[in-house]
């Protein structure tokens, strides 16, 4: 259920430290009542369930050039169930069948207000529909398992020990409208200064988030999830009629991490430029080269092609296999721990606990994950060679139990998910020694130059064919240290094996605070993470092409404010 409120309403569903907690306590009695009670005549009783009610506050401020486009707030309340049917080694979870839309828990609002009554029946009404759907899913399953023949099984539900997390929480302050709105305009108006591109916007977003967790093991949890966001979005056109659009994203833990205007427009002016400069730019061509990844794109390498493929180990079934892989991601490299996965001088860790860096907050940290179980330093790589993933409750076969990185958006299942990942490596040098390395090695394939990319498109444009994104910023960079923007490029023919033909990094950190996409591509959340690694990152060898998109044709008439103003503010 959501309520639209006035931006300048606190959160109204608070818990003040030490107080009682109805909600909590309506969830644990229904829970009780769902695990004895909830049966069909001659049908299996629940061997596990969980509820989660996740309440927000949501403020959204957005602008487009110089004027305010929205000005909201709502209030909600959201619950998630799920019931399992069968037991630990094998149950009703982790089977699609044929209809991937549904594949999710049962989700759905529910009263706002903290009446012990009301959440007891809104829980009792999505838990029916859920016990349903397990008897189903489960006798679907195992006939799918028996149809197969599968026997090789590790089992469903990993044995957790219960675990009770209990946060204080307190009204958010009040969210500044007016100020904001002036911030939102004062923002987007930076694109008055840049024809070039053709359509812009700014948003800004304030979550207050309080997460409420119980399951049948007697794991329960409160926490506060809150979370901020600024988006800058704008398109723009190539002098060959190519469209190209990209998106900033800035997160951070909460409203009051936001920097000051300064730093953003400084932010927005950098985005608009580099947009509007690559409308004059001209397009790439073929390559084969050295690739140079600076600052975002160095952390959307890692994340896109290392995390990801360590994210996701446990596909769920499905009728058609051919299928399954369009619609459920699995992470490339889970099976292949203790291989070399990355150059001997690199290793990398997760810390979730970890609340900054070098004074920075990280979008990554959290307490408990999704299942209720708290994550500990995790080490992913040593020395090169892959020695963990991320898992949740669902064994597989190199791990059985979950590492405390089982996370989910409400509307998925939780599987194996990143926090604050840390690369660190042992063969580094400054910048402008990578730069000459980079030139050199191009040298040395006889190449009249090489290319450096700063900027990729959105991990969530990647699929099945594709394990890396295109570049939207890319350079190419000549021997006299010149460097020329080019568009229309894509990389071709990536493998993993690119992790491994790093050859050199920056002696800088690079903090990239980002939200990774989920597995399922017709229920998509995602969770906010963090990535700590070198700002420069130096690739042997990839290939570029042409990209396969058409242009359009452009506009018969000139941007109207461009037109009358010459471009001036």
């Amino acid at each position: 259920m959501t309520r639209t409120i006035s931006l300048l309403l606190p959160l109204l569903l608070a818990v003040p430290a030490r107080a009682a907690d109805r909600t909590l306590d309506a969830m644990r009695d229904e829970l009780g009542r769902t695990m004895s009670s909830l049966a069909m005549p001659g049908m299996q009783k629940p061997y596990f369930a969980s509820y989660l009610l996740s309440d927000s506050t949501d403020y959204a401020v957005s602008a487009s050039f110089g004027e305010l486009v929205d000005s909201r707030g709502d209030v909600s309340r959201n619950a998630a169930v799920e019931i399992r049917i069968g037991d630990r080694s094998f149950d009703s979870s982790g089977y699609a069948g044929s209809d991937f839309r549904s594949f999710r828990p049962v989700t759905g609002g529910t009263v706002i207000e903290d009446d012990y009554d009301a959440v007891r029946a809104g829980l009792w009404s999505l838990s029916d529909g859920a016990y349903k759907t397990a008897l189903e899913k489960y006798a679907q399953k195992k006939a799918y398992s028996e149809k197969k023949g599968i026997k090789e099984l590790y089992g469903d539900l990993s044995a957790e020990k219960k675990a009770s997390r209990l946060e204080d929480v307190h009204p958010a302050p009040a969210f500044p409208k007016e100020d904001w709105e002036r911030r939102a305009r004062e923002l987007s108006a930076v694109f008055r200064k840049y024809p070039g591109v053709q359509s812009s916007e700014v948003r800004v977003e304030c979550t207050r988030r309080v997460n409420r967790f119980v399951n049948s093991e007697g794991t329960r949890y409160r926490v506060n999830a809150d979370k901020a966001h600024f988006y800058v979005y704008a398109e723009t056109q190539t002098g060959g009629g190519l469209k190209v659009s990209d998106r900033k994203e800035l997160h951070w833990p909460a409203c009051a991490d936001i920097p000051a205007q300064e730093e953003l427009l400084a932010a927005v002016d950098g985005f608009a430029g580099r947009l509007d400069a690559l409308s004059r730019s001209a397009a790439g061509e073929v390559y084969l080269g050295p690739v140079l990844f600076e600052n975002d794109a160095a952390a959307e390498l890692i994340g896109q092609l290392f995390v990801r493929g360590i994210s996701f180990p446990r596909r769920a079934w499905a009728d058609n296999d051919d299928y399954l892989k369009y619609y459920i991601d699995k992470g490339g490299l889970v099976e292949r721990v203790g291989m070399r996965v990355l150059p001997g001088f690199i290793s990398v860790h997760d810390d979730p606990s970890r609340t900054e860096e070098a004074g920075r907050p990280l979008a990554g940290h959290y307490r408990v994950d999704s299942e209720g179980v708290a994550p500990g330093r995790l080490e992913l790589v040593k020395n090169g060679r892959l020695a963990g993933v991320y898992m949740s409750r669902g064994p597989v076969r190199d791990f059985s139990s979950s590492n405390g990185h089982g996370r989910a958006a409400l509307n998925e299942f939780p599987s194996g998910r990143p926090g604050n990942v840390f690369v660190s490596s042992r063969k580094t040098a400054p910048p402008v020694e990578i730069k000459k390395r980079l030139l050199e090695l191009a040298s040395e394939q006889e190449l009249d130059y090489a290319v450096i990319v700063r900027r990729l498109a959105s991990e969530g444009s990647l699929d099945i064919e594709n394990i890396l994104a295109a570049p939207v910023f890319a350079w190419k960079v000549y021997r006299d240290g010149r460097e020329e923007l080019m568009n229309g490029v894509e990389f071709t023919g990536v493998t993993y094996r690119a992790l491994r033909d790093i050859v050199l990094t920056s002696d800088e950190p690079y903090i990239y605070n980002y939200y990774q996409p989920g597995p399922y591509a017709m229920a998509r959340g995602s969770v906010a993470a963090s990535i700590i690694a070198p700002s420069a990152v130096l690739v042997q060898e990839m290939e570029l092409k042409r990209t396969d998109r058409k242009p359009d044709r452009a506009p018969y008439l000139e941007h109207p404010f461009f037109a009358e103003n010459g471009g001036k503010k």
